[in-house]
């Protein structure tokens, strides 16, 4: 089992992005990160790709602002993936195309057609794709049938809650 937590939120106060993605996906979540115990300042840590960029704060300092709707201990260790991510994209922007790029997505979804993102930028992540590069690269099962950039919070969360990759078959 890995010591690493990935968890799913929601802002506290009104967030026109957060109502958005909530609203296309349908989810309870609009959000996806990891937790950490940090070594050295003996607290847990979110890592998050969060509008200021993908950054580290104390969990506590991240309850204050955002609800935490459910964490959960990836069933296999996924430390290789999150150093991996946190080497690449720690101090990087936040990925705004990819995200509108996943409104591109959706609407595949709902024609039933299976389109790529459009707007990724492969120097920077949003939320649930850092969460699945790092599940694919600690070879985290079923997380190699995941496309990172066409992946939202609800389907990482429908993973965790189902064990199995979404959209499976699509």
């Amino acid at each position: 089992m890995s010591a690493t937590r990935i968890g799913f939120s929601t802002p506290k106060r009104f967030n026109p992005m957060s109502w958005l993605v909530r609203r296309l996906t349908g989810s309870t979540a609009s959000h996806a990160f990891f937790v950490y115990q940090d070594e050295d300042w003996q607290t847990d840590i979110v890592m998050e790709a969060h509008e200021l960029g993908f950054r580290v704060a104390p969990l506590a300092h991240f309850q204050k602002k955002n609800t935490l709707v459910a964490t959960f201990y990836p069933k296999a260790s996924i430390e290789v993936g999150v150093r991996y991510v946190a080497m690449e994209y720690l101090g990087t922007a936040y990925d705004y195309g990819g995200l509108f790029g996943g409104f591109v997505i959706m609407l595949g979804r709902w024609l039933r057609r299976k389109w790529d993102n459009p707007l990724n930028d492969a120097h920077s992540v949003f939320c649930s794709e850092a969460v699945v590069i790092a599940l694919q690269k600690s070879n985290y099962p079923g997380s190699e049938r995941m496309v990172a950039q066409d992946t939202t919070p609800q389907d990482l969360l429908d993973f965790f809650i189902k064990g199995g990759p979404p959209h499976a078959g699509t």
